[in-house]
């Protein structure tokens, strides 16, 4: 059922003019990235200078560590998927990009991210909570999570259990060789953890009671993309103008039908507690 979301109203996202960044795709992800740099964007105005970052989870950074890291401010990516660091490692060699398997003691940052993150861990608000301690006062924590029963997941399960990817695959394979055509061969193999699959199903409802259990607020919230997962991105929904449409029409659309959040949180009752 849909949750009630007018108990927890928050400002909705308004990008500002992005940064140059790649086409869009089924899941989102560079709205996601518009998301993230107008996050920063802003924070560097309220700090005065440029932000550190911890991007934790970073994976192998195609997704989001290679525009976050762009040399212009301390950048921290930890995973403990050592094959993707190393494709990070030779992906972002800017001067202030950093890559460990571990999160360093003692140190503080005045951002941090958590791209499609969340999901997978047993105990987010845990780890949020862990984290905290090491995000400054004014600091500021960006995230994107999965709407656990939203268009994406749904049509995940139907994957996942009827093996429709596999099924569409061979079938397209398939009629390229009876066809007498050459299957084209898929490109470099870009390292990524598929055995850390989503373990909690997040609700509108449960992401605010993370927050406030981390010691946090929810600041800002927008709308990733309406639809949308492997299938249906290498299909029928695949042309350019469909996956431009997809992350736009989104945003007028209730919460809870949507794939995608983005959110933004900041310290409660901490000096960007209420400023927007």
């Amino acid at each position: 059922m849909p949750h009630d979301l007018s108990a927890h109203p928050v400002p909705i996202w308004q990008p500002e003019e992005p940064p140059a960044l790649p086409n869009e795709d089924i899941f989102g992800n560079t709205k996601k990235l518009h998301f993230i740099a107008d996050a920063l964007k802003r924070h560097t105005r309220e700090l005065g200078r440029p932000p550190s970052i911890l991007d934790f989870g970073c994976g192998n950074a195609t997704a989001v560590g290679q525009y976050v890291a762009d040399g212009s401010r301390p950048y921290l990516g930890v995973d403990f998927h050592e094959p993707s660091l190393e494709h990070a490692r030779a992906l972002c060699q800017k001067g202030q990009a950093q890559f460990m398997r571990e999160m360093p003691h003692g140190r503080t940052f005045d951002a941090i991210i958590y791209a499609d993150l969340l999901e997978h861990v047993h105990n987010p608000t845990e780890l949020l909570k862990a984290h905290v301690s090491q995000l400054a006062g004014d600091g500021i924590v960006v995230a994107s999570v999965p709407n656990g029963y939203g268009p994406c997941e749904i049509e995940k399960w139907f994957i996942r259990n009827l093996r429709l990817y596999d099924i569409a695959r061979g079938s397209y394979r398939l009629g390229k060789r009876l066809m007498g055509k050459r299957v084209r061969r898929e490109g470099p193999v870009v390292p990524y953890n598929s055995a850390s699959g989503h373990v909690v199903f997040f609700t509108r409802d449960m992401l605010v009671k993370m927050a406030e259990d981390a010691g946090l607020v929810i600041r800002r919230f927008g709308h990733g993309g309406f639809v949308g997962a492997d299938l249906t991105g290498s299909t029928i929904f695949s042309p350019q103008p469909f996956l431009d449409w997809n992350v736009n029409v989104s945003d007028k659309l209730p919460s809870w039908a949507v794939s995608t959040w983005y959110f933004e949180m900041v310290k409660a009752g901490g000096p960007l507690d209420g400023k927007y």
